[in-house]
């Protein structure tokens, strides 16, 4: 009994120490000429730390996050600019195919609006490109919970909040600038939602590089694919072909618009599912009677004659 109570113990001082905290963010700020000064792994690995890296902005938002992270009493910062080694490609793939997990199990998720200033309105209004991109969908629904910073790396709104996933202003503004339901936000879990709700979810979602569009839902859907930079519209289409093969979710080839190149069966874009599908009118006993018992009804011969004259 003694040694369980002191494993547990032990545990819990573990789970303590080893809280992390994730960050989510737009690379580049969303200026292209920016994208590539992000600090990569091998810069923070030859630095020793993020204190010692040259005095860039790329480098400052590092430090500025890592500070924040300290300021909430965590020991544990994680960005995906510089804690994945992205010249080993085992290594990215396996960091890809694991990254809904990392935020669904993090301590928390630090989001930074580097283009949303201190007075400018609301979410809905202002356009932040972090409400648009395809990495950032799992980005706001796996985490528990989530701190938002402005550019100058203020709370947003000035709302001190333990999480802007509780209800309130926050929560409502993120829910009316990205599409997606605030209770969606809250509770969502890959297993409770159907597929083509995830996939109206992902359909107004962007990325610089083709492939992220279906990489980014790899956590979203369970799926196995394996991350491959260079195949083009072929990435969205063994999502979705994985998606019909071992969900045998035929709603999939519901769509309309440019055929993939990979089968063209499918579409080329996860655009085409911003349109739920249309479903039909359901029929209660007497309307379902009194409908098959017109059909029963025979046309007469001149009718019938009438109708192929008038379709041939």
């Amino acid at each position: 009994m003694t040694g369980e109570i002191e494993k547990e113990r032990i545990r819990k001082i573990v789970e303590k120490y080893s809280r992390y905290v994730m960050f989510s963010h737009v690379w580049g700020n969303g200026k292209e000429e920016e994208k590539h000064n992000e600090p990569s792994f091998m810069a923070v690995k030859n630095s020793e730390s993020v204190h010692r890296l040259p005095d860039t902005p790329m480098n400052n938002k590092l430090r500025n996050f890592c500070a924040k992270v300290t300021e909430l009493g965590y020991r544990w910062a994680w960005s995906d600019t510089c804690c994945i080694d992205k010249s080993d490609n085992a290594i990215l793939n396996r960091s890809l195919r694991s990254m809904y997990k990392w935020y669904e199990a993090s301590e928390a998720t630090l989001v930074y609006l580097a283009d949303v200033s201190s007075d400018h309105g609301d979410l809905l209004r202002v356009h932040s490109l972090w409400m648009t991109r395809a990495w950032t969908l799992q980005e706001a629904l796996a985490p528990k919970r989530i701190l938002f910073y402005n550019g100058d790396w203020q709370l947003y709104h000035g709302i001190v909040s333990d999480n802007h996933k509780n209800p309130g202003v926050i929560l409502q503004e993120l829910a009316s600038a990205t599409g997606v339901p605030s209770e969606t936000l809250v509770s969502f879990h890959p297993d409770s939602f159907g597929v083509r709700e995830k996939l109206r979810l992902a359909s107004t979602r962007t990325a610089t590089i083709e492939e992220d569009t279906a990489y980014s839902l790899i956590g979203i859907f369970k799926s196995d694919i394996i991350p491959l930079y260079g195949e083009g519209d072929y990435a969205v289409g063994h999502l979705l072909e994985g998606i019909v093969s071992h969900l045998a979710e035929v709603t999939v080839l519901e769509w309309t618009g440019s055929p993939s190149s990979y089968n063209s069966c499918l579409p080329s874009t996860l655009a085409v599912y911003s349109r739920t599908p249309y479903t039909l009118p359901t029929l209660d006993a007497s309307d379902m009677h009194s409908r098959t018992t017109q059909l029963s009804t025979t046309l007469s011969r001149d009718d019938a004659l009438d109708i192929y004259y008038r379709i041939d």
